[in-house]
């Protein structure tokens, strides 16, 4: 079997030149729509710092804008411009010189008329250029210009130039005194299409490479569907059947990474029945299409990729360890079966042992007959290939259990490759595709982190597991999310305001402190921790620790719970209560001095007021004569009121009373 490649596949250069732009960012930014279309290149993006939003509405002031691979309005710069939108303009060349035509012809007084499709974000960004007047046409229909003198006539970039000439007697300008005719479809894209129409004639199979959403890359499959089998595939295709194929030919859409193709190209080459001989071919819109030398060195990149695979494959079919192979039985012996193998001039040989599954290889040999078709797998090379028919029923034995996958039971299975942006196992004869986005709850950027892993999955739904191509996708994320709600549920059935829970405090931050209870995150505000003033919760609280806290509050819509720890400690002046009571004696240092009297530190943060009167017998004009700041003096408790927070506090009462006191006071 032949794959023809053609040496232009990848990126085109203005797809290549705007992701560029947007990868060199490295920074948050916004983008109206796709870059491009392609939902693989989209992801990584997104990954990188991309936001993708649908209006100009949705990026915030002073933000960053990428202008994507198609284009925009006008008027999207003009109102970036007035809310001090940086603006990165990847909008691809032709792109932009489509805009400026249709805005100097505007501003001459033509009517547009562009050819495509009205809802093609190129169509819809050039339109903007002249103020939205155009006429756009899909070039199939009819369409009547009878009142305009001067008429411009463009088109869409990737619009199919089969049609290029039946689009313009489509339209009648009988009326019209001046028209100007611009074709500008791109010249990759009219590249492209004319290797899609000469490859696809020589072929009995073209795979179209892109996404479906990519207006030049559905138009390669329309073009190559109408000459032999064609098959559209986003790169996560596997199991393409070969079987009747004798030419392949892969093209890709502007917007497709060269990645993409070489896995497409390496899968093909995997599951071929036969040797496979791959040739990159270079094409002119002028002449035929010809072979090249893979080995030039003049090659970019993305050439150079496609060249490496291809120097690889001419090196001859070479079997693997493990490899399944398709033969025809020659001859059924005594000690086993002997095979014939379509891309081998050597005969294969199956074993007794290797028969059967169950070991019965009578059985098995009582239902061959020489020319049966088997399907084997390699498991020698020692002394001619050694073949075994058991090796294949035990890798497909597990097909019995898709009836109940495509109903939706759970089942687990190894992921052995990663791919573009998805992981694949096999499960018996089918692939099981897992994208990145349905490993787990949150997106998963290095695949490489499970390889080898097994995971929970089940069918990520309806249609999902297509029997002809032997292609199951499936999802870890969904039982993850299952069992997430059914415990959230059990939480939220389960708790209400005032009970009393044990929490496990998880992390700190400057408003509070994060609690594990019942497996579900709360926050205990760090004013619920402690009744005094405190910087944080880590005066309080320590990671790791277990303690009781009481449910302040439910809201169940946001997903949150308000927990307090202050609630269930006594309160400083309950505890102070019972600590001084009227008539205690006790030992205080002197925080403050007021005129009227001095406050005594009696504990953390309770004070008592020792009043000026209450100091000493003798009269003090100034209560700085008797104390400072700082000394620890002994008092009484003279009155203590909770309600108010009040203490007070005498000295004097502590003091022996002087006889002579009262005729002091007489004298004076």
């Amino acid at each position: 079997m032949k794959i023809y490649i053609p040496k232009d596949s990848g990126f085109c250069n203005g797809v290549s030149t705007a992701l560029k732009k947007a990868i060199s960012l490295n920074k948050k930014a916004y983008c109206l729509g796709q870059i491009v279309h392609n939902q693989s290149v989209t992801e990584e993006l997104r990954a990188k710092g991309i936001v993708f939003v649908e209006n100009i509405s949705d990026v915030p002031d002073g933000a960053t804008l990428v202008i994507r691979a198609h284009g925009v309005s006008k008027s999207v710069y003009e109102i970036a411009n007035s809310r001090n939108i940086e603006i990165v303009d990847a909008t691809c060349p032709s792109v932009k010189a489509i805009q400026r035509k249709a805005a100097e012809y505007y501003a001459k007084g033509y009517q547009i008329v562009l050819v495509g499709d009205a809802k093609h974000p190129e169509i819809v960004g050039v339109n903007g250029w002249c103020n939205n007047s155009a006429i756009v046409f899909d070039g199939k229909s009819k369409l009547s210009i009878d009142n305009s003198d001067k008429v411009l006539i463009m088109f869409q970039t990737t619009f199919d130039n089969r049609l290029f000439e039946k689009s313009l007697q489509n339209i009648s300008t009988d009326r019209v005194k001046t028209l100007e005719i611009f074709n500008t479809i791109c010249y990759t894209t009219l590249q492209r299409q004319y290797n899609a129409q000469m490859l696809s004639r020589k072929c009995d199979l073209t795979v179209v490479v892109g996404d479906a959403n990519s207006s030049n890359t559905n138009r390669l499959y329309e073009i190559a569907k109408q000459n032999c089998r064609a098959l559209l595939t986003d790169g996560s295709c596997e199991n393409i059947d070969l079987s009747k194929c004798k030419n392949v030919c892969i093209i890709s859409g502007a917007s497709t990474p060269t990645e993409l193709i070489k896995g497409v190209l390496e899968r093909m080459i995997e599951n071929a029945k036969d040797t496979v001989s791959v040739e990159t071919v270079t094409s002119d819109v002028n002449v035929e299409i010809t072979s090249v030398n893979t080995e030039e060195k003049t090659m970019g990149k993305d050439e150079a990729m496609l060249a490496k695979a291809v120097s690889e494959m001419k090196e001859g079919h070479r079997y693997k360890l493990g490899q399944k192979v398709k033969c025809r039985i020659v001859l059924v012996s005594d000690d086993g079966v002997y095979v014939s193998i379509p891309t081998s001039k050597k005969e294969g040989f199956i074993p007794n042992e290797e028969l059967s599954l169950d070991g019965d290889y009578q059985t098995a040999k009582a239902n061959l007959n020489a020319d049966d078709t088997l399907e084997c797998a390699v498991i020698s090379m020692d002394k001619g290939i050694t073949l075994s028919k058991k090796v294949i029923d035990e890798r497909y034995k597990d097909d019995a259990l898709v009836a109940d996958i495509k109903e939706g039971k759970e089942f687990q299975l190894t992921m052995t490759r990663v791919g573009k942006e998805c992981l694949t196992g096999k499960l018996g004869s089918y692939t099981v595709i897992v994208h990145a986005s349905q490993i787990k709850i949150g997106y998963v950027k290095n695949l490489d982190t499970y390889l080898g892993k097994t995971l929970r999955l089940v069918v990520s739904g309806p249609d999902k597991v297509d029997d002809n191509k032997r292609v199951i996708f499936a999802s870890q994320k969904a039982i993850l999310l299952a069992e997430k709600k059914a415990k959230e549920d059990e939480f939220w059935n389960n708790i209400e305001v005032g009970e009393i829970v044990e929490g496990k405090v998880l992390r700190f931050a400057s408003f509070g402190a994060f609690v594990d209870v019942r497996g579900f995150d709360c926050l205990a505000h760090t004013s619920d921790l402690a009744w005094e003033h405190v910087k944080g919760p880590q005066d309080v609280l320590e990671i790791g620790s277990v303690y009781e806290f009481v449910v302040l509050a439910l809201d169940r819509e946001k997903n949150r719970v308000s927990l307090g720890y202050k609630q269930l400690q006594p309160q400083p002046w309950q505890l102070a209560e019972e600590k001084f009571p009227v008539g205690t004696v006790v030992k205080g240092k002197v925080a403050r001095i007021m005129p009227f009297g001095a406050f005594i530190e009696l504990d953390k943060n309770i004070d008592g007021l020792l009043h000026v009167s209450n100091v000493s017998w003798e009269w003090l004009d100034d209560i700085n004569k008797a104390l400072k700041v700082g000394d620890e003096i002994e008092v009484e408790v003279l009155e203590f009121d909770g309600e108010n927070k009040r203490i007070t506090l005498s000295r004097k009462s502590l003091l022996e009373k002087p006889e002579n006191l009262g005729a002091k006071a007489d004298e004076e």
